[in-house]
């Protein structure tokens, strides 16, 4: 008998563990971190979103806070995705791939940017044109860089 037991364990913990790994790599998938890319320009601020709204994009699931923020980005993505792919457009000025924190962002000409530090906004504030300029000019090399490991 506490043979069978320790064969139930011992499957029951694979299986636990099979279980953990999926749901990990489906949250690899979740883009932002779960905050809701409608947000920033409804709400001026972010926001988290829920997987009961959610919608897949271009291999990445993005997660929204409401119904009304789902339907606004399936009638327009592009209005709502930020730019650069979502990676930290201060980085992408300097040539480098970094990930971004959803909580640092601004939005310049109807578009969303996000950035890895709580500098990176003041920096896009100070001279959009010359930060979008550049960023514009490294994207096409970074947008081939690896990406960085994960926080």
């Amino acid at each position: 008998m506490n043979k069978l037991v320790a064969g139930l364990v011992k499957v029951v913990a694979a299986l636990m563990l099979a279980s953990s790994a999926c749901a990990q790599s489906g949250n690899d998938r979740v883009a932002l971190r779960g905050y809701d890319p409608v947000a920033y320009f409804t709400d001026k601020r972010p926001v988290l979103g829920s997987a009961e709204y959610q919608r897949e994009w271009d291999g990445a699931v993005y997660h929204f806070a409401s119904a009304d923020h789902l339907q606004l980005f399936e009638a327009n993505p592009d209005r709502y995705l930020p730019q650069y792919n979502s990676w930290c457009a201060a980085s992408v000025a300097k040539g480098e791939k970094v990930r971004p924190n959803p909580e640092y962002w601004i939005v310049v000409d109807g578009k969303l940017y996000l950035f890895g530090k709580s500098i990176g906004p003041g920096l896009m504030r100070a001279d959009p044109v010359a930060m979008k300029h550049r960023a514009d000019q490294n994207w096409p090399t970074v947008s081939k860089l690896p990406e960085p490991p994960k926080d």
